[in-house]
Formats: C-alpha cells, sequence, structure tokens
C-alpha cells in the first residue's frame, strides 16, 4: 500500500504542476495559444498505443531510441500538447506472461524517444499497466517526472475509477476499459458508461469553458469496426459533455466520425510498436483544436508507421 499511495501523489504533483502553466506546451508555444496565434484556443495531437520493449527494443539498439518517431516529430511538436498510450511500464514483467496473453514491459531509455518526439504526456490507463505490478508502476510513474512527462490516468489504471485531470488549459480523463488478462491488474474493475458521463458531467459542472478530452482504452484486437461497447461509451461521454473522445487499444486505425458535431475517433492503432500482422502497422495521429467551452475542431487525422516511425499517405 505504500507504493500505491507514493504512485497516487506523484500522479497528483505532476498533475497540478502542468495545470495552469506552460510546462505542458509544445516547443516555443504557451498553453493558452496554438501555433496559429488565436488566443484562447489549443490544439492537441493524440496518438496510440506505444510499446518500449521486445522487437521496438531492439530496433532501437540498431538505430538508437530517437530515431524511432524521428518521421512523427514535425506533426507532435507542431501542437501545443502531445498525447500517447504508453502501454509498457517500464519495468522487469511479472513472470506469468504467455505467448497468446502476453505481459508487456519496457525499457527506461525508451522515454528518450518520446520526448525527443514531443510527447508531452502518457496515459497509464490500458490493459498492461500493471504487467509489472505495483511496484513496477511506481517506477515507470517516477521515471515519467524524471522525463518531464505527465502520466496520466492512473487512478483509472490502480482503482478503475475514472478521475478528472487537468493538463495545461484542458481537462482529460482516461480510463481502461479493456480486461487485464493477469494479476493484479485483472482483479480491478471496469468504469461503467454511467461512472465515465457522471465524472465527465461533474467536471463540465464544475468548469463550463474548460476543453474536456475522453481517452478510452478499448477494442476488440485486430477488429477495424468498432462494436457496441465502443459506440456506448462515446456516446455516454459525448452527451455528458465531452468537447472530443479518442479510442486506443484495438492495435488497428478506424474511423474519425462526429458524434452531435463531437469528434470522436473510433481507433487509433498503434503508434510504435512490434505486432507482425499488417494490419496493426498503420496508426493514427488526431489533432484537434479546443476552444473554451465545449467546441471543439478535427483538424488532421494523419497516417504513421508504427514500426518506422514515419508519415504515410492514409489508406
Amino acid at each position: 500500500m505504500r507504493h500505491l499511495a507514493v504512485t497516487l501523489m506523484m500522479a497528483a504533483l505532476w498533475s497540478g504542476c502542468r495545470s495552469g502553466t506552460d510546462a505542458g506546451a509544445g516547443p516555443g508555444t504557451s498553453p493558452d495559444t496554438n501555433t496559429g496565434g488565436r488566443t484562447n484556443t489549443i490544439t492537441v495531437t493524440v496518438g496510440g498505443d506505444v510499446l518500449l520493449g521486445r522487437g521496438v527494443a531492439q530496433r532501437a539498439k540498431r538505430s538508437g531510441w530517437t530515431s524511432l518517431l524521428r518521421g512523427a516529430t514535425p506533426t507532435l511538436r507542431a501542437a501545443d500538447l502531445a498525447i500517447v498510450n504508453l502501454e509498457s511500464p517500464l519495468a522487469k514483467c511479472l513472470g506469468d506472461g504467455t505467448v497468446r496473453q502476453p505481459r508487456l514491459c519496457g525499457e527506461p531509455q525508451g522515454l528518450a524517444a518520446l520526448r525527443a518526439a514531443g510527447v508531452d504526456a502518457v496515459t497509464l490507463a490500458n490493459n498492461h499497466a500493471l504487467d509489472a505490478g505495483l511496484e513496477g508502476l511506481n517506477r515507470t510513474v517516477r521515471l515519467l517526472g524524471q522525463a518531464r512527462i505527465v502520466p496520466l490516468g492512473l487512478q483509472a489504471a490502480l482503482t478503475g475509477r475514472p478521475s478528472v485531470e487537468l493538463l495545461g488549459p484542458i481537462t482529460v480523463v482516461a480510463v481502461n476499459l479493456t480486461p487485464p488478462a493477469h494479476a493484479p491488474g485483472a482483479t480491478i474493475p471496469l468504469p461503467t458508461p454511467t461512472a465515465v458521463a457522471r465524472v465527465i458531467r461533474d467536471a463540465r459542472r464544475r468548469d463550463p469553458r474548460r476543453p474536456l478530452l475522453f481517452i478510452a482504452h478499448l477494442g476488440r484486437e485486430y477488429d477495424s469496426h468498432p462494436g457496441p461497447r465502443e459506440r456506448t461509451y462515446g456516446r455516454a461521454a459525448v452527451t455528458a459533455g465531452a468537447s472530443a473522445v479518442a479510442f486506443h487499444g484495438a492495435h488497428v486505425r478506424r474511423a474519425l466520425v462526429h458524434d452531435r458535431r463531437v469528434p470522436v475517433h473510433l481507433g487509433l492503432g498503434n503508434l510504435l510498436f512490434d505486432q507482425h500482422d499488417p494490419r496493426t502497422r498503420v496508426g493514427a495521429l488526431f489533432t484537434i483544436r479546443f476552444a473554451p467551452g465545449r467546441l471543439a475542431h478535427a483538424l488532421a487525422n494523419r497516417c504513421i508507421d508504427s514500426h518506422r516511425g514515419i508519415i504515410l499517405r492514409c489508406p
């Protein structure tokens, strides 16, 4: 329990440090202005799943960590904030993973690739967050803090409960909706659509002018079509007041749609991974411009090769 308390304390510290300051902004920008100079708007780019171990680490040994996302760097750095999903705790995995149900863990040196690319924050709310146990997740948060990368979704990873986190001038609610295969993650309940909607609605009531981004790890692996759960959670988030919604977790790129004018990306796929199935090679970089209140516009939906880290023409 001591490690749990330390982890939650560090997450709160880093979230608070980034809120209301320019620490969460991209290079040369203020958190309250976008790169086009319009006041009171902010651009956010959201990427998909990132693995910093296995085959990705092998590629890094050959070419260097900072080379892995070089092609995506201009897109990530052009935004005021860049957020990706870190699906590999930066510690040694617990020992009961299998080929069919692997535990995913990563190398701390991989943070160099994220920082060099301009990543400001990572979501930890996913089904592999506890693959190295509580101690491994605690170590991951500590290393992220040292790298000046904000961890998001930590409470959701540890308890299943969604929470409100402030990142610069936006609010983020990040949750895991994919059941983990192994303990201790397998013992953590998944939040209901009602619980997600309640947190978003309460945040909207407290600060109606603060844009809110909902990020969820959900999707049947390799399925390019969203299922009823994605649509149910997406609808709940939009109805409750989310400004934009992004899903990752299926490891394949899906469509960008709009629900009552709210941009909803149904699946970002992989940003940096090593899966062999060709469907997993193309991920998405989803850029959104937020204005005060609920208004948000999807600016770009670019494609990236998750093995080579280069921008592609979307198929």
